[in-house]
Formats: structure tokens, sequence, C-alpha cells
């Protein structure tokens, strides 16, 4: 979202000289400062404008090339809102909108400490709930279960969205992600690799994952391109030395000649933990060369 500054110039009714200015303290009590009014007030504050972002993400569940969505989170604070207040009615206070939500701020917490539920102008309802579960009969023994806050959209929250327009969509990719190749043998970043020496692949979601994972130097033709019979491939799996999301270490096979070229491919279900997809990704590195 945009922030864009803005002023507005409030003039004194001339019947006004002075007005109080109260403001919460650490503590939840209130104090209060005289403010002698001049002919004028400048009131300046930052306003959010602009329409929100969804990014989609592969689901690597899934079978097939299916993305779930994320909205992007662009949070407006309480002095945005206020200002939006004082845009649209020339005539309200600041001072009076600030007690007034310092007011009901602490009774929804009051509300709340007191087990009840509570209705946030119509929107939805903010209200307690359990979770968790126990294997005890006793009504004293209740240990395993912890209460946290909920909120329940309202229908009229829910149907305030309809007409919300998506500024931008943005792909992210799961797929592993080679963005560095080092010969070992020099100890420089280089398309030229050492025969028969380490090579190390740095990147993103690197990491192979089960026997159905694997490493592998494809042969490419004059133009680069790479042949999608695996038969073809040079099997490297059992040369990796060391197997990390970010970095990659193997060994080239006695089948790697100088004068050979490939692309590196990394052909992997890990996702993260002992979590693993349905279906493998290919990630295929720029050509190398054996030297």
């Amino acid at each position: 979202m945009a922030s864009n500054k803005v002023d507005i110039i409030y003039h004194r009714p001339p019947f006004v000289s002075k007005v109080f200015l109260y403001r919460e303290k650490a503590d939840g009590s209130l104090f209060s400062k005289d403010i002698i009014m001049t002919e004028e007030i400048k009131i300046s504050f930052n306003e959010k404008t602009g329409n929100g972002g969804l990014t989609l993400y592969a689901n690597p569940f899934g079978t097939g090339k299916k993305f779930y969505g994320r909205f992007e989170r662009d949070v407006i604070s309480m002095e945005n809102l206020v200002s939006r207040v004082q845009q649209k009615n020339p005539g309200a206070d600041e001072i009076i909108i600030n007690t007034a939500i310092s007011y009901i701020k602490r009774e929804i917490l009051a509300a709340l400490k007191q087990g009840l539920a509570v209705n946030l102008l119509d929107l939805g309802e903010l209200y307690i709930a359990a979770t968790g579960s126990t294997a005890s009969d006793s009504a004293k023994d209740v240990s395993d279960i912890s209460l946290s806050v909920k909120f329940s959209a309202s229908q009229l929250l829910k149907e305030s969205i309809t007409d919300v327009s998506i500024g931008k969509v943005v792909f992210s990719d799961t797929a592993p992600a080679i963005t560095k190749i080092f010969n070992w043998f020099t100890g420089k970043e280089s398309s030229v690799l050492t025969a028969g020496k380490n090579v190390i692949l740095e990147g993103k979601r690197l990491k192979l994952g089960t026997s159905a994972s694997g490493l592998f130097l494809a042969p490419v033709d004059e133009k680069g391109d790479v042949s999608d019979n695996e038969a073809e491939w040079i099997n490297c799996t059992d040369l990796v030395r060391q197997n990390t999301p970010k970095k990659i270490d193997f060994y080239l096979p006695d089948e790697a000649v100088p004068g050979d070229t490939f692309r590196i491919v990394i052909k992997s279900n890990y996702i993260n933990g002992t979590t693993e997809r349905k279906q493998s990704t290919f990630t295929y590195s720029d050509v190398v060369t054996i030297g």
C-alpha cells in the first residue's frame, strides 16, 4: 500500500480558549494536560491507500499444478483510522476520539477477563475458546485444556470485502533453486568443473529427500537442451557428501570426462523436516563443462 502525507487545518471556534488533552499511561490510567488553542491547528498524518497483493504458492501435497493463495497483510494503525475520520468529518476532534477509544479498549479487555464475548461494532465477536483435550474425567484436572481469544466475523464484515481488488499477483515457486556452482578444486565459482573433483552447489531448497530424489548430470545437445530420457543421465546421488537445504557437495563421477557438457539436475520431493511432496520437482543448472 502507498503512504501519502496529508495536512488538515482546523480553525478555532471563537468561544473556545483551551481544551484538555487526555492520554492513556502504561498502567491504564489517564492523565490530562491543558492546551491553549491558537487561531488554527494544523494536523499532519500519513494515510495508506492502494490495493492488496496476492501471493500464489504451489501446493506441495497434491498432484498437478495447483496453487493456494495468501492475501498480503498491511496493517492500518489506529492513528490512520482516526485521520480518516477527521478527513470525512472535519469537525471531529482527535482528542475526544482517542479518549473514547481508550475507554472502549479498557472495557473490552475487562469484559474478556470476565469470560464474556464482545461484539465489536457489529463487525464480529471476540470470544474465549478452549483448545486441547484431556484424558481425565475429573472436573478438577483440566491442565491440558488452554484458553485463547478468537474472532468470528459478522455477515456485515464478510460483505464489506466483496469489492476488494487485487493490485498484484505473485507466484512463489517452492522448487529447488541453484544460485551458485563452485569448482572445489579451484575454489572459484565457475561453469568449468575439474574432472574427478568436488562440486559445491549453493541455493535454496536444495536438500534431497527420500529414494525418490536424486542428483544427476544430464548431457546436453548443441542448443543446451536436456534429454527427457532419465536413463541417459549420470546418477551422482551416491556421491553426495553434504546434503542441506542451502548446500550440496558431491564428487564428479568417472563417467564425466573432460570436454563433456551437462546440466546438473536436482530431483527432489523434500519440503522440510519429515514432510515430502507427492510429486517430485526438477531443477536444472546452467550448462557446465568438464575440464
